[in-house]
């Protein structure tokens, strides 16, 4: 055997999402469990459909679920956190764009315990004052520490500028003027419409035994009825335009750069193939964006895409930070490498290289319970079928580049495009004019 050589197999790879063990509760909510009774831990999570972009005050989502442990009626802050900490168990709730969680973690003799405190903080939730006030100042601190980062605000005027007349273009985290405007009463309405809103669901891995888990959840939330219907997200509209905006920083030595548009999300049938794509053009350290702008010019440390998935839109953002006089340079080759997307079909290697690539983290991230988990909650949060992720594996597995090319110059050849940068004014306002109009980005 010449071991010089690796051995190469022609077989496709297959792959089968484990299947999950549904059940509902009296009232009709959803409870999804992977058990693994060789695991010693459980994981134990609480999915609303509500979020960031139903608030009315931009923070507010973030502000109750940093408030949701800060007392109940019968304990406060602080024996909350002396209870998670004796038991050693991670215990919080979150918000999302598009919705709010409580997850925990611990070991599974701490089961009923973590249902227990997760109950009781969800529904008796009492926002003390004094709470909501230290509260505040952590977000406005929060927010003066963003707001010095470049990186931060070329994501934000990018959003803002991409959703001009859409609620995912108001800041996630707050500004100092509606930081203000919250209060106890606020943070208690927001709770309210969070507990009113139907169709929340459970997603629970580890070692549960869902016969004793059902029971367990059961006498907790099986008596909770919320009245509300899921609140409707608008879909985003996107004119044929290109535009600019400048987020000033004018200290800054380099250039943080963000190039975003319209994409496809996970429920659109050219999804796989767009994956594809999108790995080879900025998904991972060899693509070529990554290639161009730090192997081949030493511009940045390091360049990437992404897609941005939310129910209201789908985005793909292209980022980097360059030096401030290779800024007009990097924008001319992203531009450049787009071009080249649209219009020319993977070399075979290459293709070869990223389905492997997108293949094996697909894997990768399905190793644990917790993983698994979150897989399923994706799917249910989506409305996507049961078996999704086996069925996009084959896809992609069985992906050739002749079916790439189409996908290639349909969805790189962006009409609307918003071109973001944050630096220093005077340098950036005459490179980006050159790409249309231009506005200088103030959060107010």
């Amino acid at each position: 055997m010449d071991r010089s050589t690796p051995p190469i197999s022609n077989i496709k790879p297959s792959f089968s999402f484990p299947a999950s063990d549904r059940r509902s509760l009296s009232n009709g909510m959803k409870v999804l469990f992977v058990h693994d009774p060789q695991s010693a831990l459980i994981s134990i999570s609480l999915t609303m459909r509500i979020g960031a972009v139903h608030e009315h005050i931009a923070g507010l989502a973030r502000a109750v679920a940093g408030l949701m442990l800060a007392g109940t009626s019968t304990k406060k802050a602080e024996d909350i956190s002396m209870l998670i900490d004796r038991l050693g168990v991670s215990f919080g709730f979150s918000s999302s764009w598009d919705s709010f969680e409580c997850s925990s973690i611990g070991l599974a003799e701490h089961a009923q315990f973590m249902a227990d405190l997760m109950q009781e903080c969800l529904f008796d939730a009492q926002f003390p004052e004094d709470e909501v006030a230290l509260k505040k100042e952590l977000m406005i601190a929060e927010h003066e520490h963003y707001s010095m980062d470049p990186e931060y605000l070329a994501s934000r005027a990018s959003s803002a500028r991409m959703f001009t007349n859409h609620p995912y273009g108001h800041s996630r985290i707050g500004i100092p003027s509606s930081i203000a405007l919250i209060n106890q009463e606020t943070c208690r309405a927001f709770h309210r419409d969070i507990v009113q809103t139907s169709d929340a669901f459970f997603t629970i891995s580890g070692n549960c035994d869902p016969d004793q888990m059902i029971v367990i959840l059961e006498e907790r939330f099986g008596s909770w009825k919320p009245v509300e219907q899921p609140p409707l997200i608008p879909q985003a509209q996107f004119t044929d335009e290109m535009s600019c905006v400048l987020a000033p920083k004018q200290d800054a030595v380099q250039t943080a750069l963000h190039i975003a548009f319209p994409s496809i999300g996970l429920n659109h049938p050219d999804y796989p193939l767009f994956r594809i794509a999108s790995t080879a053009f900025g998904g991972y350290f060899a693509s070529r964006i990554n290639h161009t702008l730090r192997e081949v010019h030493g511009y940045t440390y390091g360049a990437f895409a992404q897609s941005y998935g939310r129910k209201g839109s789908n985005t793909y953002n292209i980022q980097t930070q360059v030096g401030n006089d290779v800024t007009a340079h990097s924008i001319e080759l992203i531009f450049q490498e787009l071009q080249k997307m649209s219009e020319t079909m993977l070399a075979e290697q290459e293709c070869e290289t990223v389905i492997n690539y997108v293949l094996g983290t697909m894997v990768q991230g399905m190793e644990t319970n917790q993983q698994i988990s979150a897989r399923m909650k994706m799917i249910e949060f989506n409305h996507l079928p049961e078996m999704y992720h086996t069925s996009v594996f084959q896809s992609i597995a069985n992906a050739e580049r002749e079916n790439l090319l189409p996908i290639q110059k349909q969805y790189f050849k962006p009409t609307h495009c918003i071109v973001s940068a944050s630096g220093s004014t005077d340098l950036l306002e005459p490179i980006l004019r050159q790409y249309g109009e231009t506005i200088i980005f103030q959060e107010s």
